[in-house]
């Protein structure tokens, strides 16, 4: 009770209609699944691991990348069927839609793409057990953790069927992501036809980001009636600015400064 006084005080009241949907009544369950999630993956999942063999888990991971790529389809899907391409478009200057059936199908399609969510964190948890811990990066774990709290606060304080351009695009990106991922999974001479691809990927993350941001930015133009008291618009707007230049970074890193050492010798 405590702990939601205290986050209402800073958000407001959250949405009565939407506070009823499953994991949304309050913040308890977001903090104590993100919480064991870094628990396991920073303190838990190392110590377990440290006399272990790492496990190879391929089939698992062959499962998962199917998972999230019929599940992200699946979202997308959802997007275009509730009105995107068709009534909804890239200009913020549209009306906000809450109970018609379109944005009916759009809330219901967010609200999955949340426990989709935190779903991913069972990606992290792999690492650990196959004991690629250099893989557990800032960019990572705090891509997972952010998306997953704008997103849980976006639908519970702030819901707004226009902020459904975040997941239309993002799914979009995920279903060609893991379709890479598994692609690469499926053994050495398959991951050496699509290693060339890995760096687009990651060009491709913030290719998206920017489109992201191009759309979170009409809310400064006077045009758009998107109410000011909409903090999480800025949230939003600095998270992916942050995310944006993590993924950079990790290009410049990975990419960039390799091709010019390379050159040099």
């Amino acid at each position: 009770m405590v702990l939601e006084q205290f986050i209402n005080y800073f958000l407001g009241d959250p949405d009565p209609k939407l506070r009823e949907w499953p994991m949304m009544s309050s913040g308890y369950p977001l903090i104590i699944i993100t919480l064991g999630y870094l628990y396991f993956i920073y303190i838990a999942g190392p110590r377990y691991m440290k006399d272990r063999p790492p496990y190879k888990l391929r089939t698992f991971i062959l499962v998962y990348n199917i998972f999230q790529i019929l599940a992200n389809a699946w979202i997308v899907k959802e997007h275009i069927r509730g009105g995107w391409f068709t009534e909804y478009g890239f200009i913020l200057a549209w009306k906000p839609d809450i109970d018609s059936p379109n944005a009916q199908v759009l809330t219901n399609a967010f609200w999955w793409l949340i426990l989709l969510k935190f779903f991913d964190y069972v990606e992290t948890c792999t690492y650990v057990l196959r004991k690629k811990q250099k893989q557990i990066s800032i960019l990572h774990v705090y891509h997972h953790i952010s998306v997953v709290i704008i997103l849980w606060t976006t639908f519970r304080y702030y819901w707004d069927t226009r902020f459904t351009f975040l997941p239309l695009i993002n799914c979009s990106v995920h279903v060609l992501m893991y379709t890479y991922y598994l692609s690469a999974a499926c053994g050495p001479k398959v991951q050496q036809i699509v290693a060339p691809f890995k760096r687009y990927m990651t060009e491709m993350q913030m290719v998206q980001l920017l489109f992201l941001l191009a759309y979170l930015l009409q809310v400064l133009h006077p045009s758009c009636d998107l109410p000011r008291g909409y903090r999480i618009v800025y949230a939003l707007n600095g998270n992916v600015i942050i995310i944006l230049f993590l993924f950079y970074n990790f290009y410049r890193e990975s990419y960039v400064k390799k091709e010019i050492t390379k050159q040099k010798s």
